[in-house]
């Protein structure tokens, strides 16, 4: 062997396998003397060393291939030692910075990923063997991937039941946005103006609220109260003269003596008549006969302060009331339709049916009494007529 390899070879110990300087005389690690008569291990457990060749001087810009002794493998007793310091090398046999020594305690081995052992399961990643400079040492053996454990019944929140502990609340689900209503005047001498509603509602009257009919005489002073309450409107009454009449939907059921408007009359339910029984002692008063098995009932109109006008009393299943060919006909009125609505008696009183084909037949409310409206339902308020609509 050259005596320039030798002087740039590290020497090992053949005790402990440690790397020291060249020509040393004893280990550094161990103590063991280095020299000839120093004890050696048997050449089968040491790997052969290559001879070194006579390089020539290393060309400008190309990296320069240097042997140096491989040391023992992955694995083995003294794996991890430490390499000799770069200053123990000459700088003609410098390894270059762009291709590291492959030396056993440095190197970086990367191990092709395993295929799956069965059709479906996912391929191990590769796994680099990293020396002791790195952050973790990888022992030898195939990577292994576990899927996460399976989360047991008792932690599942139970239908209907509180979650469990350390789950994050579920959202809660945002409240439905308030709805906003409006009033249109269809009729009137404010007709065309319309009104939005507060989200509370508001009142009306000829004096005093947020919507004021100055110029009607049978709106009272404060006559009604639109409330909004959960996202629906009612309508109230607040004891006014004239009262509030609402529009009917197809048919509505008549208390006896409760009054109901058509075009620009006020009409009043009689409800159904009963004879007073005789008086012992005292004689009968003389009348028509009374139809047998039949209720008798009757509807008649009220007049400008209270007073009644006409008035009719039937037996028939049906009572009409229109412009013309009814039971109670009105040639004048011209917001009647020819066969306006219809009244038909029963055991409680009387259902009223609307036949007016949208000019509108009105019930009107009891004083207190909050009715709900909904969008396209009418109230009339002395000479008004006001339409609900929905705003969105």
């Amino acid at each position: 062997m050259s005596q320039l390899l030798l002087s740039a070879l590290a020497v090992v110990c053949p005790n402990c396998d440690g790397y020291n300087s060249p020509r040393s005389a004893s280990c550094a690690l161990c103590g063991q003397a280095l020299g000839e008569a120093s004890p050696a291990r048997p050449p089968a457990s040491k790997p052969a060393v290559p001879a070194a060749r006579p390089t020539a001087p290393p060309a400008a810009g190309r990296p320069v291939a240097v042997s140096t002794f491989p040391g023992p493998r992955a694995g083995e007793p003294g794996a991890h030692v430490t390499p000799p310091p770069p200053s123990a090398i000459p700088p003609g046999l410098r390894p270059s910075a762009r291709t590291p020594p492959p030396t056993a305690a440095g190197l970086q081995v990367e191990r092709p990923a395993r295929a799956p052992a069965h059709p479906g399961a996912p391929a191990v990643a590769p796994v680099a063997a990293r020396g002791p400079g790195g952050p973790a040492s990888v022992p030898p053996g195939p990577a292994v991937t576990r899927p996460p454990p399976p989360v047991p019944d008792s932690a599942m929140p139970a239908r209907g039941g509180p979650p469990p502990a350390g789950a994050a609340p579920a959202a809660r689900p945002a409240p439905p946005a308030a709805s906003r209503f409006g009033l249109a005047v269809i009729s009137g001498s404010s007709r065309g103006q319309r009104y939005k509603l507060p989200v509370t509602g508001c009142v009306v009257g000829r004096q005093r609220g947020a919507i004021l009919f100055p110029d009607d005489v049978f709106v009272s002073p404060l006559h009604a109260t639109f409330l909004v309450k959960d996202g629906a409107l009612f309508v109230r009454d607040e004891s006014s003269a004239s009262g509030v009449f609402v529009a009917v939907a197809g048919t509505e059921a008549l208390a006896p003596r409760a009054l109901f408007s058509a075009g620009q009359r006020l009409f009043r339910f009689t409800g159904r008549l009963e004879l007073p029984p005789p008086a012992a002692g005292r004689p009968a008063i003389y009348g028509a006969p009374v139809p047998l098995g039949q209720a008798v009932y009757g509807v008649e109109e009220i007049l400008v302060g209270g007073r009644a006008g006409r008035a009719v009393v039937t037996a028939a299943p049906l009572l009409t009331l229109g412009q013309a060919h009814c039971d109670l006909s009105f040639p004048g009125d011209e917001g009647l339709a020819g066969r306006h609505c219809e009244l038909s008696p029963t055991p409680t009183g009387a259902l009223l049916r609307d036949l007016s084909g949208g000019l509108g037949t009105y019930v009107r409310l009891a004083a207190g009494v909050e009715r709900p409206l909904r969008p396209g339902d009418r109230v009339r308020l002395g000479q008004h007529v006001l339409q609900v609509e929905n705003l969105g």
